[in-house]
C-alpha cells in the first residue's frame, strides 16, 4: 500500500514539475519510434494533467464511497490511467492514438469496477462498459480504413493525403470520422454528451472526477491536436474540415450540457455537466489552427484541469459528508466548513473570470479568437456558452456558500465529514499558487506558448 500510494503522491508531481523544469520554449524533443513527439506547446496542460491528478489522488484517499482495501489498486490505476493519457498527448500515429484510447477507456471502467457496491454501480458500469466497447470497434474499424485509404497511421500521411483532396470532399468526411468518431464516443462528446451525465450518476464521486478532468480533460485536447496536425495545413486555409467538426461538437453538446446543468439538482450530474460544457466551450473555439489560437486553448486547458479537479475535490466530501447526491442536502456547506469554503471559492475564481486568475485573461483570449474567425455567429454562440457556464458556477457558489439548509438534511455529528491533513494542504496550497501564479502572471505564459504555437503550426 506504501509503494502504491507513493508511485501516486510522489512520481505524478515529479513528472508535472519536470514539465514545467524543462520550459516552453524548449524544442521539440523526438521520442522513439516516431509516434511520439514532446512538443513544447504541450508541456503546459500535461504538467496541469498530471497535477490535478494528485488533487484526485487525495480525493481517492479521502473517499468512503470506496473500500479502504480496494483504494491502493484504485491509486495505481489512477498512476497509469495519467501515463495512459500523458502518451496519448504526445501520440502523432493514428495506431498508437487508437491503443491508448481504448486503454484510457478501459481503465476507467476498472475504475468504476473497483468501486462496486450495488445495482447504481453496476448500472454505471454496464454503461462504460458498452461506451468503451464502441469506442473499440470503431477505432479499429476505422484505423483499419485509415490504413488502406491514406496509405500511412501517422498525422503527417494522413495530411498529405487530406491535402490532396477537394474540400468536404466525400474522401475527407470520412477521414475526418474515422479519426474522431472514436474520441468523441469514449469522451462522451456531441452527438454523445449524454452517456457521460446518465454514466457518472452511478459511479461514486472519486471516479466521477477523475473520469470527467482526467479522461475527458486529455481526450479533449488529444483530439485538437489531433486535428491541427493532420488539417492544420497552411497552404489549406479553406479546408479545416474535421476542426469545423470539432467545433459544431463542442457548441451543441456544451448548450445541452450547460442548459441541462442549470435545471439539474442532482450534484453527480450537475458536475459532470458544468466540466463537460467547460471542454466543449474550449473544443468549440479551435476551427481555424492560427497561433493566437492554439495559445488561447492550450493555456484555457491547463487552467480547467486544476480548478476542476479542485472543485471536485471540494464537493465529493460536502456530499459525501451529507450522505445525499442532492445539492439541497449541502447548501451552506462552505459557511460550515470555512477552509473548505475558501478552497472553493480559490478554486471557482478562474470560471467566474475573477482579476488576478487565469480565467479573466482565458475567457478574454478565447473570444479575441473567435473575433479572428470573423463570423458573427460563432463569436455569439461562444459568448452565450460562456456565459451559461458561467451561470451554472454562480448557481453552484450560491447553493453551497449562501444558501440556508433544511434542518433535516444536517448530519448528526460533524464526525461525518472528511477532515484535512498536511498531504491534502500540500496539494491545495499547491494548486493555489498555481492558479494565482498563472493569473498574475498570464502575460509571460502566453508569450511563451505563442512561441511554441508558433513552431508547432509551421
Amino acid at each position: 500500500d506504501v509503494a502504491v500510494t507513493g508511485v501516486q503522491t510522489c512520481a505524478l508531481p515529479i513528472f508535472a514539475a519536470a514539465q514545467l523544469v524543462w520550459g516552453l520554449k524548449a524544442p521539440s524533443l523526438p521520442l522513439p519510434f516516431e509516434m511520439l513527439d514532446d512538443h513544447a506547446l504541450f508541456r503546459l496542460p500535461r504538467a496541469a494533467m498530471l497535477f490535478s491528478a494528485l488533487i484526485l489522488g487525495r480525493v481517492v484517499s479521502a473517499t468512503r464511497e470506496i473500500p479502504e482495501s480496494r483504494k491502493p489498486e484504485v491509486q495505481f490505476l489512477l498512476a497509469i490511467l495519467t501515463i495512459l493519457c500523458d502518451m496519448l498527448v504526445l501520440s502523432r500515429h493514428a495506431v498508437l492514438s487508437v491503443i491508448l484510447l481504448v486503454m484510457t477507456s478501459w481503465v476507467g471502467l476498472f475504475l468504476g469496477g473497483l468501486a462496486y457496491r450495488g445495482r447504481r454501480e453496476g448500472e454505471a458500469v454496464l454503461k462504460f462498459w458498452l461506451q468503451s466497447s464502441l469506442a473499440l470497434a470503431l477505432g479499429f474499424g476505422a484505423l483499419v480504413m485509415l490504413l488502406l485509404v491514406a496509405g500511412g497511421g501517422s498525422f503527417s500521411a494522413i495530411g498529405d493525403y487530406v491535402r490532396g483532396q477537394p474540400v468536404f470532399s466525400p474522401q475527407v468526411l470520412l477521414v475526418v470520422s474515422a479519426l474522431f468518431l472514436p474520441f468523441l464516443i469514449a469522451g462522451g462528446f456531441f452527438p454523445f454528451h449524454f452517456i457521460s451525465v446518465d454514466r457518472d450518476h452511478g459511479i461514486p464521486w472519486a471516479v466521477q472526477t477523475i473520469v470527467s478532468v482526467t479522461i475527458q480533460g486529455t481526450l479533449a485536447v488529444a483530439a485538437w491536436k489531433m486535428g491541427v496536425s493532420v488539417f492544420g495545413h497552411p497552404g489549406r486555409a479553406s479546408g479545416f474540415e474535421g476542426l469545423r467538426v470539432l467545433q459544431l461538437c463542442g457548441l451543441l453538446g456544451g448548450y445541452w450540457l450547460a442548459v441541462f446543468a442549470l435545471s439539474q439538482n442532482n450534484s453527480k450530474r450537475l458536475y459532470s455537466a458544468l466540466v463537460g460544457g467547460h471542454w466543449g466551450s474550449l473544443l468549440a473555439v479551435g476551427a481555424i489552427p492560427s497561433v493566437l489560437g492554439s495559445t488561447a486553448i492550450v493555456y484555457a486547458f491547463s487552467c480547467g484541469f486544476i480548478w476542476c479537479a479542485a472543485l471536485g475535490f471540494v464537493w465529493a466530501r460536502f456530499q459525501e459528508w451529507a450522505g445525499d447526491e442532492e445539492i439541497r442536502y449541502v447548501y451552506g456547506a462552505a459557511r460550515v466548513f470555512r477552509s473548505s469554503g475558501l478552497i472553493l471559492l480559490i478554486a471557482m475564481a478562474t470560471p467566474l473570470l475573477v482579476p488576478f486568475f487565469p480565467g479573466f485573461p482565458s475567457v478574454l483570449y478565447l473570444l479575441a479568437v473567435m473575433i479572428e474567425q470573423k463570423s458573427l455567429l460563432f463569436l455569439a454562440l461562444e459568448a452565450g456558452l460562456i456565459s451559461l457556464l458561467f451561470l451554472t458556477v454562480i448557481r453552484i457558489i450560491t447553493d453551497l456558500l449562501f444558501r440556508e439548509r433544511a434542518p433535516h438534511s444536517m448530519p448528526k455529528s460533524l464526525d461525518s465529514f472528511v477532515w484535512y491533513n498536511a498531504l491534502d494542504w500540500g496539494g491545495l496550497g499547491g494548486t493555489a499558487a498555481i492558479l494565482l501564479g498563472s493569473g498574475m502572471l498570464w502575460h509571460s505564459a502566453l508569450a511563451s506558448l505563442s512561441d511554441a504555437a508558433a513552431l508547432f503550426l509551421h
